[in-house]
C-alpha cells in the first residue's frame, strides 16, 4: 500500500486499482476500512484511487479527536491532491466520503474536475428527520424483512453506544449494517460480514455525529462548486433519503440527482447499473 508523508508530518495511506485516469474513490464511515468497502468495485478505462482516511488502513490518527472533524477528512484529500500532483481531482464519495466531497469541492473548487456525491448528508435538520422517518415507513412496507430489520437496527444502534468492548461495537455494528442494504441476499450478507471484520476505527463516528448535529452545514458553500456535479441515491436508503440528496443536487450549479431503484444506502455494492452511470459522467465533457 503506498503512504506518503503530509506537509504537517502525518502518514497517509492509499491503494491504486486498475489503470487508466484516475478517481479518488472517498469511504463511509467514517472509520470503516477503505479497501473492503471499496473491494468490488472497478471502472474500466480508470485506476481507482482509494484513500485511507485518518485513522483508516495505514494512515495516522490525528493526535486529537477534533481531527475527526470534516475540515481534516478535506485536509487529507487536499494532500492527496499534491502528493499525486493532480491539477484536478475526479471524485466519487460514498456516505461519509461524500460529505467529505462536498465540503472539499466548496473549498477548493478550482481543483475539482468532477464530482459525485452518492448518499452523503450535507447537514442534520427537521427536514432530513422527516425524510428519514418516510425512508423508514417505505422500508419496513417495500422491503423484504425491513420492518424487523428497522427495530433490530433500532436496537444495535442503542447497543453501539454503551458497547464497553470493539468486539461488542462489531456485533452491534453488523445488525445496525443490514438497513444497510435493500436487497439483503448471500452475497450483500458476505460484504456486510467482511466489512464489518475488518480493521475499523469507532473513534471516528462519534465526532462526526457531534459535528453534524452541532449545526455544521454544508450546503452554505455549495454554490461555490463549479464542478458538474452527479448525486446519486438509493430508493430505499434510510440513512439519506432521496429528498435530502435532491436538496444537494440543487444546491450545486451544475449538478443532477439520480435515484437508483430498489436500493438501500450501499448503492455501489447493489446496483448493476452503478457502473455504467458512474463511469459515463466520469467520461463526459468537461464544463
Amino acid at each position: 500500500m503506498p503512504t506518503f508523508m503530509t506537509n504537517s508530518s502525518r502518514r497517509l495511506s492509499y491503494e491504486l486499482i486498475g489503470e487508466g485516469s484516475p478517481i479518488v474513490l472517498l469511504p463511509g464511515g467514517p472509520g470503516l476500512d477503505p479497501l473492503t468497502y471499496f473491494q468490488d468495485i472497478r471502472l474500466p478505462s480508470f485506476q481507482l484511487v482509494v484513500l485511507c482516511p485518518r485513522g483508516t488502513g495505514q494512515s495516522d490518527p490525528p493526535e486529537d479527536p477534533d481531527g475527526y472533524r470534516i475540515a481534516g477528512y478535506v485536509e487529507d484529500l487536499e494532500q492527496l491532491r499534491q502528493h499525486l500532483n493532480i491539477e484536478r481531482l475526479l471524485i466519487y464519495g460514498s456516505s461519509h466520503g461524500a460529505s467529505t466531497a462536498l465540503a472539499y469541492a466548496a473549498r477548493f473548487p478550482d481543483h475539482v474536475g468532477r464530482l459525485v456525491v452518492a448518499s452523503g448528508p450535507a447537514r442534520v435538520d427537521a427536514d432530513l428527520a422527516a425524510a428519514i422517518s418516510e425512508a423508514q415507513q417505505r422500508f419496513a412496507a417495500h422491503v423484504p424483512g425491513g420492518a424487523d430489520r428497522l427495530r433490530t437496527a433500532e436496537a444495535a444502534t442503542s447497543e453501539l453506544r454503551t458497547a464497553a468492548t470493539d468486539q461488542q461495537r462489531r456485533a452491534a455494528l453488523r445488525r445496525l449494517m443490514d438497513t444497510y442494504v435493500a436487497h439483503l441476499d448471500a452475497p450483500r450478507q458476505r460484504f456486510l460480514d467482511r466489512l464489518c471484520a475488518a480493521p475499523t476505527n469507532f473513534a471516528a463516528p462519534p465526532v462526526m455525529a457531534a459535528e453534524m448535529m452541532s449545526g455544521l452545514d454544508l450546503l452554505h458553500d455549495a454554490h461555490r462548486i463549479t464542478a458538474a456535479a452527479l448525486v446519486i441515491g438509493g430508493e430505499f436508503d434510510i440513512r439519506v433519503p432521496g429528498a435530502h440528496l435532491r436538496d444537494i443536487a440543487e444546491a450545486i450549479p451544475n449538478a443532477h440527482y439520480v435515484e437508483l431503484g430498489g436500493a438501500g444506502h450501499l448503492v455501489h455494492q447493489e446496483c448493476p447499473e452503478w457502473e455504467d452511470l458512474v463511469a459515463g459522467f466520469f467520461t463526459g465533457p468537461g464544463e
